[in-house]
């Protein structure tokens, strides 16, 4: 089963886009491609085009500055061979002081809300559709729309990554992230 790995990433980033791209390749042991995806509009646009250069079975959308950690493929492509679910990855937030910054999503193998790291089947993908071009929450709009569709989100502990919030280019003020809800909002009404 071959793995898509799609990376978003923008200009000024190739740093950490270069460290995130050695992590993948020190710590994926399976048959996979990576595909990086460069100065998009938005992080879910950036996915969709990923998405359509992708040719694996499985396709997992990460981030420039989201480092997985070692087995992280692991469980995810083993549920996703059982499951018609969502893997919800545990994310430890760097920036922070060190803990899960999901933590509250419960024990492992728990039903959640939503994926911020999202990894699914190219038929889930298909059946769910493209993600909308929001600034934020698009992770959170695939799991909702999923639902709908009758796929659940779970958490799974060894779907692992470090997040280390560059700040490059990062648009997360409360104007955009305000924007991003309202559309969110939007976006909800529609899937009903």
């Amino acid at each position: 089963m071959k793995l898509s790995i799609i990376l978003p990433t923008i200009s000024g980033r190739e740093e950490s886009l270069e460290k995130i791209v050695a992590a993948y390749c020190a710590t994926t042991e399976v048959e996979h491609e990576l595909i990086v995806v460069k100065d998009e509009p938005t992080w879910p646009g950036a996915c969709n085009k990923g998405y359509e250069q992708s040719s694996g079975e499985i396709v997992h959308f990460g981030a420039d500055d989201l480092e997985p950690l070692p087995g992280w493929w692991r469980k995810p492509l083993y549920w996703l061979g059982l499951h018609d679910e969502l893997p919800a990855a545990k994310v430890l937030n760097y920036s922070v002081n060190g803990e899960f910054s999901n933590r509250a999503d419960g024990r492992n193998e728990a039903l959640v809300h939503f994926t911020r790291v999202p990894i699914l089947r190219r038929d889930q993908y298909e059946r769910i559709g493209p993600w909308p071009e929001i600034d934020y929450y698009a992770d959170i709009w695939l799991s909702e729309k999923a639902r709908t569709l009758g796929i659940r989100t779970r958490i799974l502990y060894s779907y692992r990554f470090v997040h280390h919030w560059s700040q490059v280019g990062r648009v997360d003020t409360p104007e955009r992230m305000d924007a991003a809800g309202w559309r969110l909002n939007e976006l909800r009404e529609q899937m009903v």
